[in-house]
This record gives structure tokens, sequence and C-alpha cells, in this order.
């Protein structure tokens, strides 16, 4: 069906949203609501063994229950209402029980995208698979978007919600295409351990004369991850492409000494994960004729900051606000959804790159004493005010 006989006869405003992970089908979803016809398009084949975790924050699950997820997603789900920090010895340093009307969730990617799809296939919105985006083109109130395999959609205007590595941001904004290479490596993994049950609603954080440490439950069992800094391109490339069995090694002789469980959550990971660390700090602009970025496209965030997929879920519920009245410009709504975003995610994708940053340099004894029994408290409780600020944070109101 060409771009062309797919608009005849139709009135109602139609928008093309590229990318279906978490950003594009909830944005799709807030689209519906206020009376516009979404298309999703996915540039990858439909895969339901997504890999990957994350903690959705009190405010990203805001979002997630007016769109009548919530129940589903807590269901799959663990709970986490604080943070504690421990040397790497397993002294207590740190703890952060920030003030939430509801616990954060620690939860699979896949059981997010899962719920997202599932309520798009429920409302009939559409969703087209290995549709990878090749052109854009403005034509009069139109956009018409080419894609690599020869099809042709139109659309009033066009969504960019395809990520750090974003195809519509490289063809909206050729200057600003490449995102940062923060120079780190996200690795962790998932097993079937379970934890001792003082740790079942918390999320707690090892840290080292150098290095960090995560773990926490997800589901019926527990994830860890840690975020590397390798000294040279061969050691980076030689930690993404070495086999399994060689990463746990290398894994378990970082980490040797470190305080329990470090040693046998590795030993018991199933799935692995291992991923380059990207972001966007900021950009001159979101938003260009008919074309608007969100999620990663416009602010991608280290995992580092915790709040990457909870400021996607923020985007997609305040742009159906802001377009849900048919009357208000295109351009007007867009500049509105930039100047209430950029403010509340640019301070977090630098505090996400500062805190990655902040393990790389190697404590002396005397400066270790010092973190561990004068700055770890006094830092916890600063932090514990800044979250509970972020985390009462309602996207909907924001404009």
């Amino acid at each position: 069906m060409t771009a062309q006989t797919h608009r005849v006869g139709m009135t109602q405003r139609r928008a093309l949203v590229i990318g279906g992970g978490i950003a594009g089908p909830a944005a799709a979803l807030f689209l519906a609501r206020a009376g516009i016809e979404p298309v999703v398009f996915e540039a990858y084949p439909r895969k339901d063994d997504i890999t990957g975790g994350f903690q959705i924050a009190p405010n990203g699950m805001r979002v997630l229950a007016t769109l009548g997820l919530g129940a589903r997603l807590t269901a799959a789900g663990a709970a986490s209402s604080e943070m504690v920090f421990r040397n790497h010895r397993g002294r207590a340093i740190g703890r952060i029980h920030p003030h939430a009307s509801a616990p954060a969730l620690n939860l699979e990617r896949g059981a997010v995208i899962g719920a997202l799809r599932d309520e798009l296939v429920r409302q009939q919105i559409a969703v087209h698979y290995e549709r990878r985006l090749a052109e854009l083109t403005v034509a009069g109130r139109e956009i018409l978007a080419r894609f690599d395999d020869g099809t042709t959609e139109a659309g009033d205007f066009v969504i960019g919600a395809d990520g750090v590595h974003s195809r519509v941001r490289g063809l909206t904004f050729p200057a600003a295409a490449l995102p940062r290479d923060t120079d780190m490596l996200s690795i962790g993994g998932f097993c079937k351990l379970a934890l001792d049950d003082r740790e079942a609603d918390r999320m707690t954080f090892l840290v080292g004369r150098m290095h960090q440490f995560g773990y926490a439950r997800f589901g019926a069992g527990s994830a860890w991850w840690c975020h590397l800094h390798p000294e040279s391109a061969s050691e980076r490339a030689a930690l993404l492409a070495m086999p399994l069995s060689d990463l746990r090694d290398a894994m378990l002789a970082r980490y040797r000494g470190w305080a329990d469980p470090v040693e046998r959550l590795m030993r018991a990971t199933e799935g692995w994960v291992r991923v380059p660390i990207y972001d966007v700090p900021s950009l001159a602009a979101w938003h260009e004729d008919r074309v608007l970025l969100i999620g990663d496209a416009a602010h991608a965030m280290s995992p580092a900051g915790g709040q990457g997929a909870s400021m996607a879920l923020e985007d997609a519920v305040l742009i159906g606000k802001l377009l849900a009245d048919a009357s208000t410009p295109l351009d007007h709504a867009f500049a509105r959804f930039e100047a209430a975003r950029k403010p509340r995610v640019e301070p977090m994708i630098a505090q996400a790159y500062a805190n990655d940053r902040r393990t790389l340099k190697r404590l002396g004894p005397v400066a270790a004493w010092t973190r561990d029994r004068v700055m770890m408290p006094v830092f916890s409780r600063f932090i514990e005010r800044a979250l509970t600020d972020v985390y009462a944070y309602d996207a909907a109101a924001s404009a």
C-alpha cells in the first residue's frame, strides 16, 4: 500500500512512531487516547526473549499504571523501596530510603516491552516489524517515511523513539547523529539464586577502592551489574567478544575478595548481559518541522542514572497530553514538550555520567576510610532528598 492510497479519505491525524521498545509503544498508547491514529515501526524482527533489565522508578510506574499495566508489572517484578551501600568488605556505609507513594520495581526488559506490546494489540494499534527507516520527507502538511524494504508511509508527524542510535535523529539532525561513547561497559547477569530475606526489598551497591557492584532481586531470581572502563580498545573488544566461560573467569578475578554474594551471583549466572554504554548528553533541539525525538533518541543516559526507562515513559504521557488538542499547532506542541523535558532530563544525564566516572579513581586507605565513615552518610541523605523529588514528579502536569 502506498502512502498516498493510505491517506485517501482520512481526516484523523496519523502519527508514524519509529521504534518499538518502550518510548515508542508507550507514546503510541497515549496518542491513541488523544484521538490520533498511531502506527509503530520497528527495525528489528519481533523478539520475545528480550534480555536485560532495569529499575522502573515510582515516577515511571505512575505512567504505566495510567496505562492500566501497573498490576501486571508489579506481579512480574520485585519491589524495591531502598538502596543500601556497603564497602567491598560488606560494611554498611549508607542507606537511601526515598519517600514515595509506591516502591520502584526491578523488572526484566522483556516484561515491560511485552506488556506494552500486548496493550498495543488489545487496542488494535498497528505494529510493523523489520521496517528500518531510510528517509524522511516533508510534503506540505504530511511527512513521508521511506523504509529499506521500499515501502512508504505517510503521516501528519513522526515520533522518533528509536533509541540511542536513532535513525530519526540522524536524518533530522545530521550534525548530532552519533551518540557519545562513554567508554564504559555494562556487564551483568540474571540467575535463579535467591537472596537473603533482608535483601528482598532493596537494591544493594558494593563500592571498592575502585569499581562498584550492584545487585537486587528480580522476580523470582536475582540480577547483578557493574560498569567497567577498559584500559584500551582491545580490552573492550575482548570483553565484548570472549566466550561466556572466559567472561565469568575475568569478572571473578576482577572482584576476587569482595563480600558475599558477589562470587555466588556470578557463578550462578545463566543469562549474561554486556553492552557498551552510550548517552546523548544535550542536543540543540529535539524537534524540527514534523519530527519530534523522545526517549533515548533525544536524551539517552547511562544506567548509572537509574531513570532512563522512567524518563521515556514520562515523555510518552506528556506528548499525548500536548497533542490532545487538535487546534494546537504542531510546532507549538513540540516546543512546549522540549521546554518541559530538557530541564528535567539533562541534569540526570550529566549525573549518570558523573556516577560512572566516580568509580574510576582508585582510593587510598585514608580516602576509603573517609568515604565510608564521613562522606557516604552525608551523600546518602542528600541523594535521598533528591530522589524523593524525582519520584514525586508528575509528567502529565508539567506542561
